[in-house]
């Protein structure tokens, strides 16, 4: 289907790779891997044609159609809905299905055998691509990827850059490429969402090549392995944990092949230094120098064999409890979120915060954090320091710092050797430390944030989406450290692979409750799938006659909910009367500009006028007064 041939790409001076060859075979399922910077989304591009070939050639057969999902292609489709952008993937479809309501008004007049003919034409191919059925099939690839029906007929500039990217995916998907290249699919994707596309991808027509950080995915997903290291591309057939096994040995034996070799070279050289000088021996000595010389160095594969080890130290030992929350309720809108959740975190805990995207899960590790309000309690224990990692914190980075002296600032009791160890984890080697923070991108300040929450010496980590910027060498270092961490630790992340490896409880989120699952979530996985579970029932409150300060802040909190909503729909309503009131009394002005001119007109002509004349003084004096009942609401609800 698409052979790269001798590619070689050069930037800075510096070849990314050099002589690349791989054929993409139909119905593959192939893990792009490598390091950070390896280049792997440098291949993906050149693959697309966005950057040019100047050293081999890239060949696909005729036909072959590409589809490409990076995560710098966040639609700019801001006034067209969700379900509008995704559906434009039927280009060919909406181009026929728009002619036959043309054609439909035109045989309305001109019912010609030509128009006929076009119309049936056009007709039957329509039927062909199945394009009565496009909106079911835009909603089900949409709706598997989390956006609920209402959302579909929302315009896409309402939703984040995250939501965008998902109808961003969607739209590929129905396009059903031959070759689909997907960089970082899950970044954007609840577990839900992941779990449905493992699913669609597994069942796929076509060949698919994934960049991805997650271990998890791409164990379910590929069947092939291609590897970019040391400038050059690796291929291996089975899944992630596979190639992992294989790479060892591979590397294991080059290794003792590169030894034999270069033992036996210096043999050669020994023999060849020894009886170079002896005229009886010249023919043998010349024989090994040009046997020597057309030897082919085995190339040992240098991998960065570091093995860097960090840890996460803490300053105090906390008290047992670290965290009461009671009667915790909380929501937006005429949404709520939570309602009464009761739970404890003891120290020593290892909290996954899983669930669908939109159940709060950020809103609650925020509550847990104090940093929104809420309804409840929250009681923290006795020496319990906290460290919060959250996108949104991203703001509190000093933009004129180096990187170095960002960390410096945070844990000035660490040597910058022990600071450079942690940032090399984090991605940032050699001089990268010594960037400012203002130049970096989102996702290297996100990079320098986490470094800051985890070397803190916190005895409480809450971190939101911990590796959504990280590669899979870095998740593994994190992980290792955070298994030696001694304090409490709660996260939220879509990464199972991280998750299982260090959560020793579960908190899901369901029915505006958070239930907790005592075990990691590969047993909570199988309970779930086994016997199916809930969490412990809640104890029925006695009803007080009088109600309890809690009772009546959450009533204020409801009320004020309730408020701010009808506010918000008599605003809009007032903004609709204001554009009708200005239209009526352009009318109305029209119509007296008329009359001023009466003198030309017929008495028929006048009678008619008068009669608009009045009518459209009716409207306006009816808008008004309709305007004036919307503003009267207004100020009663504002007071």
């Amino acid at each position: 289907m698409l052979h790269i041939q001798n590619v070689s790409f050069e930037f800075g001076g510096n070849y990314l790779f050099r002589d690349i060859d791989w054929f993409i075979k139909p119905r593959e399922r192939i893990g792009l891997i490598g390091k950070n910077g390896a280049g792997k989304s440098t291949l993906l591009k050149l693959i697309m044609g966005k950057y040019e070939v100047r050293e081999g050639s890239i060949n696909k057969a005729g036909g072959v159609n590409l589809g490409y999902l990076s995560q710098d292609m966040i639609s700019e489709d801001g006034t067209k809905t969700v379900l509008e952008h995704a559906k434009q993937a039927f280009a060919r479809a909406l181009f026929l299905q728009d002619e036959l309501e043309k054609l439909y008004a035109l045989l309305e007049t001109d019912p010609s055998d030509e128009n006929v003919q076009r119309m049936a034409d056009y007709q039957e191919e329509f039927d062909a691509l199945d394009g009565y059925n496009m909106d079911n099939k835009t909603a089900e690839i949409l709706e598997g990827l989390g956006f609920t029906t209402a959302d579909l007929s929302r315009p896409m500039q309402e939703f984040s850059g995250g939501w965008r990217m998902r109808a961003v995916l969607a739209k590929m998907l129905l396009e059903q490429p031959d070759i689909m290249l997907m960089d970082e699919p899950t970044n954007h994707l609840d577990l839900p969402s992941i779990e449905w596309l493992e699913s669609y991808l597994s069942n796929y027509p076509g060949s698919v090549v994934i960049v991805s950080h997650d271990r998890e995915f791409l164990n379910k997903m590929i069947t092939k392995t291609a590897e970019l290291s040391n400038n050059r591309l690796y291929l291996w057939d089975g899944n992630y944990d596979f190639y992992l096994k294989a790479k060892v040995e591979r590397d294991d034996l080059i290794g003792r092949q590169a030894a034999n070799q270069e033992q036996y070279i210096k043999e050669q050289e020994k023999f060849i230094n020894r009886f170079k000088a002896k005229a009886s021996k010249a023919k043998a000595v010349q024989s090994r120098v040009k046997m020597v010389e057309k030897i082919e160095k085995i190339e040992v594969i240098q991998e960065d064999k570091s093995n860097l080890k960090i840890d996460f130290k803490v300053g105090v030992k906390s008290g047992k409890v670290v965290m009461e929350l009671n009667e915790i309720t909380q929501g937006f809108g005429d949404k709520l979120l939570f309602n009464e959740v009761n739970r404890e975190i003891v120290r020593g805990d290892k909290i996954a915060l899983i669930g669908a995207n939109g159940t709060g899960k950020s809103t609650f590790l925020s509550i847990i954090a104090d940093e929104l309000p809420f309804t409840g309690l929250r009681k923290q224990g006795h020496n319990v320091v906290p460290s919060f990692y959250a996108q949104h914190q991203l703001e509190s980075l000093h933009m004129d710092y180096e990187i170095l002296e960002e960390l410096q600032y945070d844990a000035p009791h660490k040597t910058d050797m022990e600071l450079r160890s942690m940032l090399g984890c984090f991605l940032f080697a050699g001089d990268d430390v010594f960037k400012k923070v203002k130049v970096l991108s989102g996702g290297e300040k996100a990079r320098v944030s986490l470094a800051k929450t985890l070397v803190s010496e916190a005895n409480f980590l809450l971190l939101d989406e911990p590796t959504n910027h990280l590669d899979i060498d870095s998740i593994e270092i994190i992980i290792e450290a955070l298994k030696r961490y001694e304090g409490t630790l709660i996260f939220v992340s879509h990464n199972r692979y991280f998750i299982e490896k260090l959560a020793n409880k579960v908190w899901w989120i369901q029915d505006e409750d958070v239930r907790e699952y005592p075990g990691t979530y590969k047993e909570y996985l199988h309970k779930l799938a086994n016997e199916g579970f809930t969490s412990e029932k809640r104890t029925p409150k006695k009803v007080n006659s009088t109600p309890t300060a809690d009772d009546t802040l959450k009533n204020s909190w409801r009320q004020k909910d309730e408020t701010a909503e009808k506010l918000k729909k008599l605003q809009k309503q007032l903004n609709g009367k204001e554009e009708q009131l200005s239209q009526a009394k352009t009318h109305l002005k029209m119509i007296e500009g008329k009359l001023a001119e009466a003198g030309n007109l017929s008495a028929f002509e006048l009678e008619k006028l008068s009669k608009e004349h009045s009518s459209a003084t009716k409207t306006v004096d009816q808008v008004v007064a309709e305007y004036d009942t919307l503003l009267e609401e207004m100020i009663v609800l504002e007071e």
